[in-house]
C-alpha cells in the first residue's frame, strides 16, 4: 500500500505539543496537516519552538544520552528557551534549520544524530551547519562541563566509598607481624623449642602453615585462636613441670641405690 493510505504516526513529542497548544490531532489523516496546525498556533514563535526542540537534542546527542522528553535534560523551560535564542542569533542557524527539519516527521520532537541523515529512524546529520552551530553554542554554555564534573565527582565518591570499605576490612584483620611472631613463637614452644634456638625447616614449614591460617581469620577469630593456645601452653607447660619432678624423682631414688650398692662392695671386700 502507498504511504497515502498509510500515512506515518505523530512522534509522541508532537502530540504533546499539540495538545499543549489545543491541536485535535484526531481531525487530521497526516502530519503534515497536524504541523501546520501546530505553526498556525505557534506563529511568529514557531522557529523559537523548532529551536529549542533541536537545541536539546543536539546536547542530548553530545552528552550521548537518551532522552523522550525535554525535560529529561534537566534543564527549565527558560534555560531551554535561552539555548535556543543563543542558537538564532548566530547567522545562518535559522536557515539551516528550516532545511534540516523540511521533513515534518523531524520537527518539534527529540532527533538523534549520525554521520548520515535517516528520517525514518528519527536520525538528522552531524555535518549540518544547523548542528555544528548549536553544538558550539553548548559546549560554551558550559552544560557539558558541569555535567562532566558531576559524573566525576560521582565516580569520585564510589571511588572513595570503595576505599573506605577496603580499609574497614583490612582493620578488622590482625597485624601481619604480630600474628607471624605469636603462631611461630607458639609453635616452638609446642614442639620444645626456646626463644632462642633455631627451628628445623621442617618446623618452621608447620610454623608458617598456621601463619597462613591465622591471617585468614578475623580479629575475632583469632583472638578466639590465641586464647585457644594461651590454654594449650599452659597444659604444655604443667605437663613438663609434672615430667621434670618425675625425671627429679627417679634420679634420688637411683642415687640411694647406688650409695647402698657402693656400701656393700666395700662392705664385702673387708669382710
Amino acid at each position: 500500500m502507498s504511504d497515502e493510505f498509510n500515512p506515518p504516526a505523530l512522534h509522541p513529542n508532537q502530540r504533546f505539543v499539540a495538545g499543549e497548544l489545543g491541536v485535535e490531532t484526531a481531525e487530521h489523516n497526516s502530519i503534515a496537516q497536524t504541523i501546520s496546525a501546530i505553526e498556525d498556533r505557534l506563529e511568529d514563535a514557531a522557529i523559537m519552538e523548532s529551536s529549542r526542540w533541536f537545541a536539546i537534542s543536539v546536547l542530548g546527542h553530545l552528552k550521548k544520552a537518551k532522552w523522550d522528553t525535554l525535560n529529561e535534560s534537566g534543564l527549565d523551560e527558560a534555560k531551554q528557551k535561552s539555548l535556543a535564542e543563543n542558537c538564532l542569533a548566530i547567522a545562518g542557524f535559522a536557515t539551516s534549520l528550516r532545511t534540516v527539519t523540511k521533513d515534518d516527521r523531524s520537527k518539534y520532537r527529540i532527533v538523534g544524530f549520525a554521520s548520515s541523515k535517516n528520517v525514518d529512524r528519527g536520525l538528522l546529520a552531524t555535518g549540518t551547519k544547523a548542528y555544528k552551530i548549536a553544538s558550539d553554542v553548548v559546549l560554551n554554555s558550559g552544560l557539558l562541563a558541569q555535567a562532566e564534573e558531576r559524573a566525576k565527582s560521582a565516580k569520585d565518591s564510589n571511588v572513595n566509598a570503595s576505599e573506605k570499605k577496603t580499609s574497614s576490612a583490612k582493620s578488622k584483620r590482625p597485624d601481619l607481624k604480630a600474628v607471624e611472631k605469636a603462631v611461630l613463637d607458639r609453635g616452638a614452644k609446642r614442639r620444645g623449642y626456646s626463644e632462642d634456638e633455631s627451628i628445623a625447616v621442617a618446623e618452621t614449614t608447620a610454623a608458617a602453615a598456621d601463619v597462613n591460617q591465622a591471617l585468614s581469620m578475623t580479629e575475632e577469630e583469632f583472638a578466639d585462636l590465641d586464647a585457644a593456645l594461651s590454654n594449650n601452653d599452659a597444659q604444655i607447660v604443667q605437663q613438663s613441670w609434672a615430667d621434670q619432678r618425675n625425671e627429679d624423682r627417679w634420679s634420688r631414688i637411683l642415687g640411694v641405690l647406688a650409695g647402698i650398692g657402693f656400701f656393700v662392695f666395700v662392705a664385702l671386700l673387708f669382710l
